[in-house]
């Protein structure tokens, strides 16, 4: 009885994809290995950066602080030391570099809980374009000074998305978003509600994706200074002053 001549190919076919079969799962396992690597060492040189910014940040402060107070001095010994303090914080309160109290709202951005089925995850978050239409309308409605959690909205303040966080002023901010504004409370609210895309927050979006949004009154707010630089790149004073 002799043996089908084709046994010994089908032997050697299954040997060959067995092989090639080990080498692919080999090297999708060192791509894996890899790719995590590099992310983890991602997230490491962000964390880093973040506390480097930090630092610079607090170092910043302390330094505006020695130069008010130096300042001070010099206006002391001038003769003008009333005068030029009354001066230098009405100018450091417009630029937004003093922290700052008064009445205002209060408004709080959170994402949605849960997330039903078959729908866009991405529909029950707080998005920058959320954020951004709060506070336009804060602005628009006389706001005078207003913050996000701690970060101090100024003239070059950006507000985009970062992933599953926002940007504001190089800072990395997650839900919920606490948005405290200085003004006339009742102006500012109606604002707020009376704005034709943050309004969709508190009535629309609530109640269809679970969005955690309050809008508060309050007779006694506290709105941080900015921390960041400030480095104009294109502003030049006009001439002659005017």
């Amino acid at each position: 009885m002799h043996r089908p001549p084709y046994r010994p190919a089908l032997v050697l076919v299954f040997v060959v994809l067995g092989l090639l079969i080990a080498v692919a799962f080999n090297t999708t396992s060192r791509l894996t290995e890899v790719r995590s690597g590099r992310a983890s060492d991602l997230v490491d040189v962000v964390q880093s950066l973040e506390q480097q910014r930090d630092d610079l940040q607090n170092r910043l402060a302390e330094l505006r602080s020695d130069l008010a107070r130096l300042e001070r001095e010099a206006a002391a010994d001038s003769g003008v030391s009333k005068s030029f303090s009354r001066e230098l914080d009405r100018v450091r309160q417009a630029a937004g570099l003093s922290a700052v109290t008064g009445s205002g709202v209060e408004v709080v951005l959170g994402d949605g809980s849960e997330v039903a089925p078959g729908t866009d995850p991405n529909d029950y978050l707080i998005h920058d374009t959320d954020i951004a239409a709060v506070v336009n309308a804060l602005f628009v409605g006389g706001a005078e000074a207003v913050e996000i959690n701690g970060e101090r909205l100024v003239a070059t303040t950006p507000i985009r998305c970062a992933g599953t966080t926002v940007l504001v002023n190089s800072a990395r901010l997650g839900s919920p978003y606490v948005i405290r504004a200085i003004g006339d409370p009742a102006v500012l609210e109606q604002a707020v509600l009376g704005d034709e895309s943050a309004s969709l927050l508190f009535d629309a979006y609530m109640s269809q994706y679970g969005l955690q949004v309050s809008l508060a009154r309050s007779s006694d707010l506290m709105v941080a200074g900015y921390r960041g630089s400030m480095r104009p790149q294109y502003v030049r004073p006009a001439r002659g002053g005017a």
